[in-house]
């Protein structure tokens, strides 16, 4: 049985931890905070608003993939774990004009999915919200996930399948055949993924070059308050509004090479004023405001494949980690056991830039 250490337990790790289990493999899982993470702590998969967005106004050559691992969110949410932390509720996406709403509704339906134009009235009551809205695109292919109570289940279920999951096992180094804690912890095993978020070690970097290629965007988030539950996403050119589970998120900023999670007043209150200028009245914050750093690569898309002799990186999924654990939880898999690796998962692959 071939033994598989995963370094990272956010939503990429467990993920890519479940997948190699149920391909066979033995695997143990290796993620340096405690069990029960929090949006103030470290662990960026936490801190996300959870967003499974596969369809942006921009065409990208990876928009059929994103969706294919949309698709494996729905298919595999029955009966999982994590099953009530995930909602499909569909997303109500704004527009400039009508032509812009027109190329995306184009766009939506060339990669043959479901989307249309709505009304003011029609977007009143999608979302439940009040404000007049025109040009606005319904797309029935977007989720969101509830990030605490999925990593809770996903954890759950990795253990069900007879993963180790070790937390407070902080790695400092790793080779091809083993990673190492800074508490001098040794886990050998014959293959070793890395999936660190932006917090891979000086010896890490050195043993998986393609890390060097991650760069840290912090994004802040904040809970708000409406006065009517939102029936969908609602998405705008500079915000997007979710409701999760438990709460309802307003996000989200980006600022490139910032580690310090401490949230921003002034970020906070220019999401409100974008929200407010498109719902004036409706947005009221909620009292918590958090930033979790985001794991950035030159081209916004991930690095999954080789990067060197027995080890394998995810990392660099910006701002779809979530979106994208599940196929990268494919595509890690068919590496470690020698499958075939299509041409559209290669495009991923971490030597897409260079040799570092």
């Amino acid at each position: 049985m071939k033994r598989v250490v995963v370094v990272g337990g956010g939503v990429v790790g467990l993920s890519c931890a479940i997948r190699l289990r149920k391909g066979g493999a033995h695997v143990t899982l290796l993620e340096a905070e405690r069990e029960h993470p929090s949006v103030y702590g470290p662990i960026a998969s936490a801190a996300a608003a959870g967003m499974l967005a596969p369809l942006d106004r921009t065409p990208s050559p990876h928009d059929r993939l994103a969706l294919q691992s949309f698709d494996l969110w729905k298919s595999r949410q029955p009966g999982a774990e994590w099953a009530d932390g995930v909602r499909f509720d569909g997303a109500v996406v704004l527009n400039a004009d009508m032509e812009a709403a027109r190329s995306f509704l184009d766009r939506v339906t060339g990669l043959d999915r479901r989307a249309s134009a709505l009304s003011s009235g029609q977007v009143r009551k999608r979302t439940g919200l009040s404000a007049k809205i025109e040009h606005a695109v319904f797309v029935e292919d977007e989720g969101v996930a509830d990030p605490l109570r999925v990593l809770t289940g996903l954890a759950m279920q990795a253990r069900s399948m007879g993963v180790l999951v070790e937390f407070e096992a902080d790695v400092a180094d790793v080779t091809a055949s083993a990673a190492t804690t800074h508490d001098g912890r040794v886990y050998e095993a014959d293959a070793l993924v890395l999936a660190p978020g932006v917090w891979a070690t000086d010896k890490m970097i050195q043993a998986a070059p393609a890390l060097k290629h991650v760069r840290p965007a912090k994004g802040q988030l904040v809970a708000i308050e409406l006065d009517r539950p939102l029936g969908a996403t609602m998405r705008a050119g500079e915000f997007y509004i979710s409701q999760r589970r438990e709460d309802v998120v307003l996000g989200a900023t980006l600022e490139f090479d910032r580690f310090d999670r401490m949230a921003d007043p002034g970020r906070t209150a220019e999401l409100l004023a974008a929200a407010e200028q498109v719902l004036p009245g409706e947005v009221k914050p909620a009292g918590r405001a958090w930033a979790g750093i985001r794991p950035m690569s030159p081209d916004g898309w991930p690095m999954i494949g080789p990067t060197g002799e027995g080890l394998f990186v995810a990392a660099g999924h910006s701002r779809n980690g979530w979106l994208l654990a599940p196929i990268t939880a494919e595509i890690i898999s068919a590496y470690v056991f020698g499958g075939e690796i299509a041409p559209e998962w290669a495009a991923l692959a971490p030597s897409r830039f260079g040799r570092t």
